[in-house]
């Protein structure tokens, strides 16, 4: 597969107007929608065909199965004010979480458990901030795709009432705060760096490499679906 063709499956996970932050913005919308080749089904087959490559092979917990479909049926409604649900790009939270669980293995890269284990049901280190300590547990899977969720969207400046993780409560008015002083809408690069308190954004880096490599497997039929003339003429290029 060319460079080129891998920069055109990037382009289609990355709304237009998200581009010249590198990331795209946390709250999802008409105009930053998650693209129609992420699905959960594949998303899965993502993570089982990344696990079946390591040595030895890993699989994950049964029970998460079908955790992408939780990711995307709560983050399409994350909050839902008077009016309407406040919508998150569930794909890129999803991709967080694969580097934050190491593909839901748990695993540290040298292999060895991580301080977060499968049971406390935290899929991105929510209240872990000491090294080597754990974080939050909690209740069963989907509460914790949605402590995970809440966490993400918190970032965005919505304002997350009633959060089902301490570490969200904690934070809310700081981080909201520091994000309010961008005057503009938030993008997951944004969070990254907030994130991980480091203006090198290697951690956002991470995040649009694992779209880009979902992207170069699971995207082609939006590719070709969605050439324009610029991008036909980009493919059409030596």
């Amino acid at each position: 597969m060319t460079a080129r063709l891998l920069l055109l499956l990037a382009l289609l996970l990355l709304p237009r107007a998200g581009l010249a932050a590198g990331l795209p913005r946390i709250v999802a919308s008409a105009d930053n929608p998650v693209p129609k080749c992420v699905a959960p089904a594949a998303l899965m087959d993502f993570v089982v065909e990344r696990n079946a490559q390591r040595t030895p092979p890993r699989a994950i917990e049964p029970r998460f199965a079908n955790l992408a479909a939780l990711y995307q049926r709560i983050g399409q409604c994350v909050a839902r004010p008077p009016e309407q649900c406040v919508a998150v790009r569930w794909d890129y939270a999803f991709f967080q979480m694969l580097i934050e669980t190491n593909y839901l293995t748990f695993r540290r890269p040298n292999g060895v458990p991580a301080a977060v284990v499968p049971a406390d049901n935290n899929f991105a280190g929510v209240g872990a901030t000491v090294s080597g300590r754990p974080g939050e547990r909690f209740k069963d899977v989907a509460t914790g795709v949605l402590a995970h969720l809440q966490h993400v969207l918190m970032y965005s400046t919505a304002r997350i009432p009633d959060p089902v993780a301490r570490r969200t409560r904690q934070v809310q008015d700081d981080v909201q705060d520091a994000m309010r002083r961008l005057h503009r809408p938030v993008t997951f690069a944004d969070l990254a760096r907030e994130w991980t308190g480091t203006d090198r954004n290697t951690y956002g880096a991470e995040m649009q490499k694992l779209s880009e490599k979902y992207a170069a497997s699971y995207c082609h039929e939006q590719a070709r679906n969605e050439r324009g003339p610029n991008v036909r003429s980009v493919l059409s290029e030596p």
